[in-house]
């Protein structure tokens, strides 16, 4: 990769504007079991709603199905893009027909050698404004990675098979996304990223052994174990990092536990024991 060239992209911005849509939020809610309300506050991550990157004329999509690199994106010469993290302040609720004013910045551009091969971190800082105030940060990672040999004509594979409940922890969750969660969730954020629908393209093509897990749906389901556990708390800020891929119809247990006052630590937990997500959740009480 060409560090000069990358590194070009560093400090780029957009702004785009769009209307904080109830219906939408209460897709969101209907989708995590709880009755839809178009009227209520926008779930604390429920930006990601609105604003789609894939929000693009059907020529200007890559093979993968998002969009294609080298406008604002930097052209980063790797295919596998996965959303490795988010750290997130929440200054004020969005609340249903607010004017919603979103300006993104490419902060950094980083190219590693990991074990796997080379990687492209690139993180973007999002000011989402609503009514002209400052209303969520939202410093967003997205990790490109080399592609894969897959074996020509391969299937997805059998899920996992299914873990007991962690122990150690305040509270726990199991959950199971299954295709209807996943085809729901990437129609709420019009996500066209093929690794989320298209079973011979993620086996085949990047090598995965079935329907990848949305990342931002896993953390929006470990927000939501959370906030149903504490109903009074005043999220003001949640950070969560990737560290494992999750797949279709597999048991996901999602846990948390306070450390300190105001500070919670939660966890996606894939059926093998090991950590898919972690997180830190912070509260006014």
């Amino acid at each position: 990769m060409s560090e000069n060239n990358l590194q070009d992209w560093v400090g780029r911005s957009s702004t785009v504007s769009e209307t904080a849509d109830g219906e939408r939020a209460a897709r969101l809610a209907t989708l995590l079991g709880h009755e839809g309300n178009a009227a209520a506050p926008l779930f604390p991550v429920g930006h990601w709603l609105h604003f789609s990157e894939d929000d693009v004329p059907m020529s200007e999509l890559g093979a993968d199905g998002h969009a294609a690199l080298g406008g604002f994106m930097p052209p980063v010469p790797l295919p596998r893009r996965m959303w490795a993290g988010s750290t997130l302040e929440f200054h004020a609720p969005i609340l249903p027909g607010q004017e919603l004013s979103r300006t993104t910045t490419i902060e950094s551009v980083t190219e590693k050698n990991g074990s796997t091969g080379p990687l492209c971190f690139v993180v973007l800082r999002h000011d989402v404004s609503a009514d002209g105030h400052l209303a969520t940060t939202d410093r967003h990672t997205i990790v490109y990675r080399e592609a894969t040999s897959a074996p020509e004509g391969s299937t997805a594979a059998p899920p996992r098979a299914d873990s007991t409940v962690p122990t150690g922890w305040d509270w726990s969750q199991s959950v199971r996304p299954d295709e209807v969660m996943l085809f729901r969730y990437s129609a709420l954020t019009f996500n066209s990223h093929r690794i989320h629908y298209d079973h011979p393209y993620v086996t085949g093509v990047e090598g995965y052994p079935g329907l990848v897990t949305h990342g931002p749906l896993t953390a929006t389901l470990l927000l939501d174990a959370f906030m149903t556990n504490h109903p009074d708390a005043t999220v003001t800020g949640y950070d969560f990092r990737a560290k494992s891929s999750l797949f279709c119809r597999e048991q996901i247990h999602l846990v948390g536990r306070e450390t300190e006052a105001g500070v919670h630590e939660l966890e996606a937990i894939a059926t093998d024991g090991k950590t898919a997500i972690a997180a830190t959740v912070r509260t006014k009480n």
